[in-house]
């Protein structure tokens, strides 16, 4: 995964990731769209990718916001 983008869509899309932070699709469309997730919903997003058996870490979202930041 190297984009905000490739992450939602790894986790099930738009509607699924705003479900899991209990937000509304838009919310999430709007995070890909910045290229960014608030801190504060990466530990539930780990959670579930954990769970799925997805490999999401704190590390690989530190990387990809730090990725889009720079360019």
């Amino acid at each position: 995964m190297n984009t905000i983008a490739d992450i939602i869509n790894t986790l099930g899309g738009n509607a699924e990731v705003a479900r899991m932070c209990s937000k509304t699709p838009s919310w999430a469309s709007e995070c890909k769209r910045r290229g960014s997730i608030p801190v504060e919903y990466w530990p539930r997003l780990i959670e579930v990718a954990h769970e799925r058996g997805i490999s999401l870490s704190a590390d690989v979202l530190m990387r990809v916001h730090f990725d889009t930041q720079s360019n």
